[in-house]
């Protein structure tokens, strides 16, 4: 028998000549440069950064570098970006970079010991397509300039910034300005396009055109409108669902005349309109009678306060002239009605009989004539405590309200006297325009009517305002019970500097609330790691180990079997605590027996919201909301300033209870091991009627996979994908309906950011428990 040579492996030859390399540093800790082989450009290296001679990381050199470009070099993606925690770096002394497998040097080693220069990074921005005409970018924070829109390469539009964002830094993020525009609409014609962007001053931001299409009222509609098969409108509504479209607040006068709900047949119901106060009667008076629908009566209330009125006055208006309504609306005097807001109310009475309450949508005057969009959820409790969102203009059927009379002295009384969440139905759409409110005046009576709702209620509370935001705001103190006790656990895996921080700044919490601190130690390797856990176990700290595959949910579910407290906090080994508040906050949001999960208001180190709850249903998927925001930003709708409901929060930072844990089976160790476990737990929650809360209350900084990395990473791919299509089979009817996100909203990018385009529904909701379809194990 001969052996035959069939082919030598021969290692990549890499001419000195032709690798153009250069390593710098941009701060303290952040380390970028670039690589290519100017005979290959086709060619990507991996660059591999050592400290101190030993490898540490390694990037793959595709970043997009502007200068690149403009000097002809391809396609200009031959960038990286290394960030290297801070006690990694403290302790360095020289950081060099070599390519990977073949050991040229890229630059010059570079000495930790010189002062940090104030570099400039070397990327200057990037834009994307995020669905319809919709486009979403960055540009650096040192570039103040106007950005220049080429479509097929013919300049359509100019662009400004507007707002900060978060850009993804090597390991990190920094800050950069905001890029967030939409194209005209005659683009909406189903060609493919390419998109290119560039600085007045000449800066290519992308490094080749960007594909597009986009359709007039989407794609599933073109198709049907076509007269094609069922079978390809199906493929249209799943194109609608991955790439919903959007367009932005202020195109809403004409959002508002293109899309409007359709008009039904005339309901034979009468209805009764109470005005609270004698400002601007006649404007409201005005509007009424321009209804479609024309069974109504009208009375104005004199106001003594804020929203209030004599009830006295009020009962007479019921029983004499209104004595043959069969529901009544209540708002401000000065409030302008949309034509077809009666109908729609009598519309939903008549479809739904257990609905006691209707609010709707309404819409915000600015000066100017300028009006923008409030679009609320389905009934949202924890934010009607706070904020009281629909008091503003909403419908009661008649029995209620002879009920209600009988204590209620404010508009806000009337309100929260009828918030069961099963009952209480919303309309999407704006039926109303609502007059200047006065904020200060305002919330003095809101603090007031929610003191009586809890005093009706077996739960203490406490009731402070809160500052002025656009509509008036209390906070809502629930007296947790101080005999329950609270495990706070937290997986990691070495990085014992991230681990550290984490539990010097949130001791003080844990001793405000007598709680305790539950480490879960996965297959930590590093000795300065497991230095630090036979540390904090010396000191008082359980630890406890759980071996194999890094798999969230099984961590978290052992660590549960292993606590015996009441209430579980699942904290991630990146978080650190702000102030000593935080904990003492989560736990009374989770007083009322009803709330099944609280999460906290997370920011990146940056000072960007990372986390301001989950909002379902953007690319089909569920994502964190407000990521658009800065610390401090008020958010749509005072969102960042109140406490509310949403569908889901980030196991980040999350309060539950021990035993609801069990009742919906814990985390889904098989379906989600890694990502979404934490929006099937929520779910499952709300399954069985509890709410899910988010605070902005409880504050904290978190570094967001900094110990386990990101789901970017090719490796990760793939897993991300299957758990993202697991999501989708369990949960996809709830996903394509969350009752906290208006479906007049877009779906594209950030949610609270846009209008959709076109609207999904304007069907009255309530807020009803989902429905999962659970795939067997193996699908």
């Amino acid at each position: 028998m001969t052996t035959k040579t069939i082919s030598r492996h021969k290692p990549p030859r890499i001419d000195g000549a032709s690798l153009q390399a250069q390593f710098s540093r941009y701060d303290r800790t952040t380390f970028c440069g670039f690589a290519y082989d100017r005979a290959d450009l086709g060619r990507r290296y991996t660059v591999e950064l050592l400290i101190d001679g030993e490898p540490y990381m390694s990037s793959l050199c595709d970043e997009f570098l502007t200068a690149l470009v403009d000097a002809n070099v391809g396609d200009g993606r031959f960038g990286f970006t290394f960030n290297v925690p801070e006690p990694v770096i403290s302790g360095a002394r020289i950081v060099e970079a070599r390519l990977a497998n073949i050991g040229s040097p890229v630059g010059v080693p570079i000495r930790c010991d010189a002062a940090a220069p104030d570099g400039q990074w070397h990327r200057s921005g990037g834009i994307e397509w995020v669905g319809g005409l919709r486009f979403e970018g960055w540009l650096a924070q040192d570039i103040d300039e106007d950005i220049e829109i080429l479509v097929a390469q013919r300049p359509v539009m100019t662009v400004r910034t507007a707002g900060w964002t978060h850009v993804a830094r090597g390991g990190e993020f920094g800050v950069g300005r905001r890029i967030d525009f939409n194209l005209p609409e005659h683009f909406a014609d189903g060609r493919v396009r390419g998109l290119s962007a560039r600085t007045l001053s000449g800066r290519n931001l992308i490094s080749e055109p960007i594909t597009f299409v986009a359709f007039d009222r989407g794609l599933e509609q073109a198709i049907a409108d076509l007269g094609r098969w069922d079978s390809e409108r199906l493929r249209g509504q799943l194109f609608d669902r991955l790439l919903p479209a959007s367009v932005p607040f202020h195109t809403y006068r004409n959002w508002k005349e293109r899309f409007a709900p359709a008009v039904q047949s005339e309901m034979q119901s009468e209805a009764a309109v109470v005005l609270i106060g004698d400002v601007r009667v006649e404007e409201s008076i005005e509007s009424i009678e321009a209804q479609r629908h024309s069974a109504w009566t009208a009375v104005s209330l004199p106001t003594r306060a804020f929203g209030q009125f004599d009830p006295n006055a009020a009962l007479d208006f019921v029983d004499g002239d209104a004595a043959g309504s069969e529901f009544f609306v209540f708002c401000l005097s000065g409030t302008i009605l949309a034509e077809d807001a009666l109908s729609r109310f009598a519309e939903t009475f008549a479809a739904e009989p257990d609905c006691d309450l209707v609010y709707g949508d309404v819409d915000i005057p600015t000066g100017a004539g300028a009006v923008w969009p409030l679009a609320f959820p389905a009934f949202d409790l924890e934010r009607a405590l706070e904020q009281a969102y629909g008091a503003y203009f909403f419908a009661v059927r008649r029995g209620q309200v002879l009920e209600a009379l009988e204590s209620a002295t404010s508009l806000y009384d009337l309100f929260l006297s009828h918030v069961e969440t099963g009952r209480a139905y919303h309309l999407p759409g704006s039926l109303a325009a609502l007059p200047q409110i006065d904020v200060s005046r305002a919330t003095a009576e809101l603090v007031a009517a929610s003191e009586a709702y809890f005093a009706r209620n077996p739960i203490p509370a406490s009731v402070e305002p809160r500052k002025a935001g656009l509509l008036p705001a209390v906070r809502i103190k629930r007296i947790a019970d101080q005999n329950e006790r609270t495990t706070i656990i937290i997986p990691t895996r070495n990085r014992a500097e991230l681990l550290r921080r984490c539990i010097e700044t949130i001791t003080p919490a844990v001793r405000k609330t007598n709680a305790r601190i539950l480490v879960v130690d996965n297959d930590s390797s590093e000795p300065e790691a497991l230095d630090f856990l036979e540390d904090i176990s010396a000191d008082g700290v359980e630890v406890i180990s759980v071996e194999g595959p890094f798999n969230f949910a099984r961590i978290n579910n052992a660590a549960v079997d292993f606590a015996d407290t009441d209430n579980i906090c699942f904290l991630n080994n990146d978080i650190e605590a702000i102030d000593d508040d935080w904990l003492e906050e989560l736990l009374s949001r989770l007083a009322a027996p009803d709330v099944g999960a609280v999460g906290a208001k997370l920011l990146w180190p940056n000072s960007v919201v990372q986390h301001g709850g989950v909002v379902l249903g953007t690319y089909f998927s569920a994502v964190h909301a407000f990521n658009d925001r800065m610390d401090g930003d008020p958010g749509y709708g005072d969102l960042l300033q109140v406490a509310h409901e949403c569908s889901a929060v980030t196991a980040a930072c999350l309060l539950m209870r021990k035993p609801d844990f069990l009742a919906v089976g814990g985390m889904d160790e098989i379906r989600f091991p890694i990502n979404f476990n934490d929006v099937d737990l929520c779910l499952k929650l709300r399954q069985l009627g509890k709410r899910i809360v988010f605070t902005p209350d409880a504050k904290l900084v978190h570094l967001e996979s900094a110990s386990r990395g990101r789901d970017s990473a090719p490796n990760r791919k793939e897993r991300f994908n299957r758990e993202i299509l697991m999501l989708r089979s369990k949960w996809g009817e709830t996903l394509l309906d969350d009752p906290y996100y208006s479906p007049l909203l877009g779906l594209d990018s950030t949610p609270f950011s846009a209008l959709a385009w076109p609207p999904r529904s304007w069907t009255s909701r309530a807020n009803r428990p989902p429905n999962p379809v659970v795939p067997p194990i193996g699908m």
